[in-house]
């Protein structure tokens, strides 16, 4: 094996460095400035020091007034029911959809498979009308269903089981069928079981796309009620004003959830994407 230069190796860590500050100082910043008082939110951020990132005097106003009176905490539970049912739901449905595509034979099998891939490359914008009409007759308008139906079947999510089951053998599979497995059986003792990453992988995906939902529950909700977490944080956002440090505290809250989620899951996460082989 070759030997990398120690040169290298210091350039490739540096490199590493400068891409993290530039990706975190941002986050970093939003988290300091929702600490600050509204009359102080921006009177440090030219020319940038460690005044920038560091608030002095710390206030927790902006926290207190988002979740007392702000209506946060309640889009919080919702963006958790929602984004929680959703993931639970869509890897075993999307499971078993990948299951079939990737080890049973049946006639249509490829043209169904290729139309589950379009499905992932068509913008939301252009079926939200039709999918609205849809949800409008099942009388689903201001409800979970509304919100969680939707997003349970994905093609992304298909596509990534499907992968990852060709690689399990048959020869696996067959042997529990001999011993009188049925199907249901055999998805649930045997290939679950072997499919972790892929499920923890689908789990994230699927939970964090309805996390960072806006524009759908936008659509097909209204009133308080059933408002999820990113429309709670734009609701800082008016066409007279933005109120900054709201702004700021909501974002920091709403972003903590995918965050700590990632990072419990980072290691299956990336075991499924490598074992897919998506890039």
């Amino acid at each position: 094996m070759r030997r990398v230069p120690p040169g290298a190796v210091a350039v490739r860590y540096a490199l590493l460095v400068v891409i993290s500050a530039a990706i975190l100082l941002p986050l970093v910043w939003t988290f300091s400035s929702s600490l600050r008082a509204t009359t102080s939110l921006f009177e440090f951020t030219t020319p940038l020091g460690w005044r920038t990132f560091v608030p002095w005097p710390v206030t927790w106003d902006h926290y207190r007034y988002v979740f007392t009176q702000g209506g946060l905490a309640h889009a919080l539970g919702n963006s958790l029911v929602v984004s929680g049912t959703t993931a639970v739901l869509g890897a075993l449905v999307n499971g078993l959809a990948g299951f079939a595509f990737a080890k049973y034979r049946f006639p249509g099998r490829d043209v169904l498979f290729a139309l589950v891939l379009i499905t992932f490359m068509v913008p939301f914008e252009a079926i939200i009308i039709p999918l609205f009409l849809t949800i409008t007759r099942l009388g689903w308008l201001n409800t979970y269903q509304a919100l969680i139906a939707p997003a349970v079947a994905d093609g992304l999510s298909i596509f990534v089981f499907r992968q990852f089951f060709q690689a399990l053998p048959d020869e696996l599979l067959d042997a529990a069928r001999v011993d009188g497995a049925s199907t249901l059986v055999l998805f649930a003792r045997v290939v679950a079981p072997l499919s972790a990453p892929a499920f923890a992988t689908v789990a994230v995906m699927v939970f964090l796309s309805q996390w960072e939902a806006f524009f759908w529950p936008l659509v097909a909700t209204s009133g308080p009620g059933l408002q999820v977490v990113q429309v709670n944080v734009s609701l800082a956002i008016s066409q007279e004003q933005t109120y900054w440090g709201h702004l700021f505290a909501s974002a920091t809250v709403a972003s903590l959830v995918p965050m700590v989620l990632f990072l419990t899951l980072q290691r299956s996460y990336v075991q499924g994407i490598a074992a897919t082989g998506l890039r």
